[in-house]
């Protein structure tokens, strides 16, 4: 009897020492997890911060706002652990009261700044939570496993709206035909929601940029194609566009210019670069992007089948008209997938998003202009 007794204990005992052993190692654990999920918070509050003092700095703001933005930015930035939720909190409630940044990358920039602050803050209290669930097991707290690690607290912060209002933009784009009458459109995405569509080359107008210098500029930067200021005919068209893109609203006027692509004077390639563009034409699309490399290809005489029924596309015989994409900013980068020329036929038979939506019905216009050299004395509006 004594020694079924002693057998029993000796087995509570190790069943007591192997939950002790497992609750403690657990309990270590969780406090990795949580002061580890609070270096990724201080991270995302700190990005927040860089977002907010580029913004301050960035002109968009009357000078009041930009100073307590500042302001805001340095007292979270300096502030200690236990005070750092208030003054995260006075940035967070400053930050939705200012419009939208004039810049499209800097608004994107400060919009996932917040997203990630809003992720790392439900990732480190989920943290927290678990931690506190087990301190307070009375198992825990009789035998003192956590020692003398501090209990951690919760960060609370409102999590406030962003502006609505959209951001209000002018930009200038391009219609650009090759010899073959073919117009030029790039094809673009939004990596938060995965949507495509297919636009004329052309970005935003920086300050004290005129119309004809934007399209100019944002012509070589997509394409690597440069023309000179008598090459581009326009205004043509006035387009309101009102769309959400990588999270930010914008109310944006474009003005299109009409031009021809710029000739290079080189020669149909040969040997190498026509074995390159078969390879191109087997794959589908001329200028469509294999892998994750944009492809740059020449025009050859070779008739390309598309990569979807709706794209049919005649390739005729031109001089080489290379794109380049090295000029690509970050955005750019991430946003533009690939070109392609297009001719009358395909727009019109198109299932693809095209915008400007009336490019297939108005390229005999843009044809006329070009050929006129003169643009219209009243710019139409446009969908």
């Amino acid at each position: 009897m004594t020694t079924v007794i002693v057998v029993v204990l000796v087995v509570l005992l190790l069943i007591a020492a192997l939950r002790l052993w497992l609750t403690a190692n657990r309990l270590d654990r969780l406090h990795v997890r949580t002061e580890a999920a609070w270096s990724a918070l201080e991270g995302a509050l700190a990005r927040r911060i860089v977002a907010t003092r580029a913004v301050a700095a960035a002109g968009g703001l009357d000078h009041a706002q930009a100073e307590q933005l500042r302001r805001l930015a340095d007292v979270a930035d300096h502030a200690d652990r236990a005070h750092r939720a208030d003054a995260e909190n006075d940035l967070s409630r400053a930050l939705s009261t200012i419009p939208a940044a004039s810049e499209p990358e800097l608004a994107a920039e400060l919009a996932d700044a917040a997203e990630r602050v809003v992720l790392a803050r439900r990732f480190y209290n989920d943290a927290v939570r678990d931690t506190r669930a087990l301190r307070a097991v009375l198992f825990t707290r009789v035998f003192g496993l956590a020692g003398r690690a501090a209990m951690p607290d919760y960060f609370e912060i409102a999590e406030y709206p962003q502006p609505s209002v959209p951001l209000s933009r002018t930009a200038a784009r391009v219609v650009l035909l090759d010899d073959a009458d073919r117009v030029l459109l790039l094809s673009g995405t939004d990596p938060r929601v995965g949507s495509r569509w297919w636009i004329t080359p052309g970005g935003g107008v920086e300050g004290g940029e005129s119309l004809p210098d934007a399209a100019r500029r944002e012509l070589a930067e997509e394409t690597g194609l440069l023309l000179g200021a008598a090459d581009l005919v326009g205004p043509i068209w006035r387009r309101v566009a009102r769309f959400t893109f990588t999270g930010i609203d914008y109310e944006q006027t474009e003005f299109y210019f009409a031009a021809r692509a710029p000739r290079s004077g080189a020669a149909a390639p040969g040997g190498a670069e026509v074995q390159r563009n078969h390879e191109i034409a087997d794959a589908g699309v001329e200028g469509t992007p294999i892998g994750s490399t944009m492809v740059a290809a020449p025009l050859v005489a070779v008739t390309v089948v598309a990569a979807t029924a709706d794209l049919p596309t005649s390739v005729h015989t031109s001089d080489v008209n290379t794109i380049d994409t090295s000029g690509h900013t970050l955005l750019e980068r991430q946003t533009l997938t690939g070109y392609q020329w297009w001719t009358a036929d395909a727009l019109i038979g198109t299932t693809e998003m095209i915008y400007p939506i009336e490019l297939s019905t108005r390229l005999p216009e843009v044809l006329a202009i070009l050929a006129a050299g003169v643009a219209p004395t009243e710019v139409p509006q446009i969908d």
